[in-house]
């Protein structure tokens, strides 16, 4: 059965560049990036431009997809910038043949339904890009049309941004930055244990990610060590959730000054004898926090200095002229 390699290598043959895990290039003068789908299956993401995303011919796109291929492309996701389909090889015996005929099954629905290609930089939204690259957009790495100047000055502030900050940025402020995210992320959560006496397991992603922004926003220096605070903050704000939530009660039920609530949940919670009684539930809150910080993993480690540096360099090193709109002179730059 074929693998996402063997498809790497038969698009090799037919003008594409491999990546890491993705495999770019332009086909009817598409930008095109696959990578890895479900099971055996290969996602290939178009640059498009639309207006909205259940734009007037998605219906039509869909069905010609459909009737042309046999059911076998799927729609795999759809934003105003890029158009996804899903493309299975694991029964293919002639790879390279079954996807030039998938890509151009693809690309005739895609004009036929009046989606063209991407004719805008995706970075700022430049005319005539002369470049294309892959890039970040919507929440969907694709290989998009750029201007190259756009790319290589976006690379050159991130790297002095990443300098600065890596000589002046705090770990101390960033500290204080992150526990006063952590604080606000927790809101959401306990008002939903007070009011709906409902856990949801979602909101607890809120704790890192407002964790992880309040630091960047205290100016913390943004290395791999703001991932350990953050993570840190937000394993300790499950013993907060008891703790606010009983300094809620006593203030709410009994009636006892703020303050004196306060006081008397954290003498409370520091009281040995006291600790079988909130015990019980910490597993279930330490559980919810790791599911939250697996949500939040993404934007965390992309936020650090190395991670941003990373991705530019990518986009640079991605670079290739666009065949639209690119002079034969300007190959000479890439």
């Amino acid at each position: 059965m074929a693998t996402i390699n063997d498809a790497f290598i038969a698009m090799s043959g037919l003008g594409f560049e491999t990546a890491g895990k993705v495999c770019f290039g332009t086909w009817n003068n598409y930008a095109v990036l696959l990578r890895q789908g479900t099971g055996k299956n290969l996602f290939a993401t178009f640059a498009v431009r639309l207006p909205k995303v259940m734009f007037d011919g998605r219906k039509e796109l869909f069905r010609e997809v459909k009737e042309n291929s046999g059911n076998k492309l799927k729609p795999a996701g759809i934003t105003k910038t890029s158009i996804s389909f899903s493309i299975p090889i694991g029964k293919a015996e002639n790879l390279s043949g079954f996807l030039s005929t998938s890509l151009k099954i693809l690309t005739d629905a895609l004009r036929n339904a009046g989606v063209a290609p991407a004719d805008t930089c995706a970075a700022t939204g430049e005319s005539r890009p002369d470049s294309l690259c892959l890039i970040t957009k919507d929440n969907v790495q694709s290989f998009q049309p750029v201007c190259a100047a756009a790319i290589r000055d976006k690379d050159l502030k991130t790297r002095e941004k990443a300098e600065e900050n890596q000589e002046n940025g705090s770990y101390l402020m960033g500290f204080v930055g992150a526990l006063l995210g952590m604080l606000v992320g927790l809101i959401p959560n306990l008002l939903s244990i007070i009011f709906a006496s409902t856990i949801w397991s979602l909101l607890f992603a809120l704790v890192p990610l407002c964790a992880m922004f309040g630091y960047k926003l205290f100016k913390g220096k943004m290395s791999k060590g703001s991932i350990v605070i953050v993570i840190v903050l937000s394993l300790a704000a499950v013993l907060l959730i008891p703790f606010f939530t009983l300094a809620y009660y006593v203030f709410h039920d009994y009636g006892a000054p703020l303050g004196s609530a306060i006081a008397y949940a954290a003498d409370y919670m520091l009281d040995p004898s006291s600790f079988s009684d909130y015990a019980g539930q910490l597993p279930q809150l330490l559980l919810f926090m790791a599911l939250g910080i697996w949500i939040a993993w993404k934007y965390m480690s992309g936020s650090t200095n190395s991670s941003q540096v990373t991705s530019v360099e990518t986009q640079v090193a991605t670079l290739r002229p666009n065949p639209v709109y690119a002079q034969p002179e300007d190959e000479t730059q890439y």
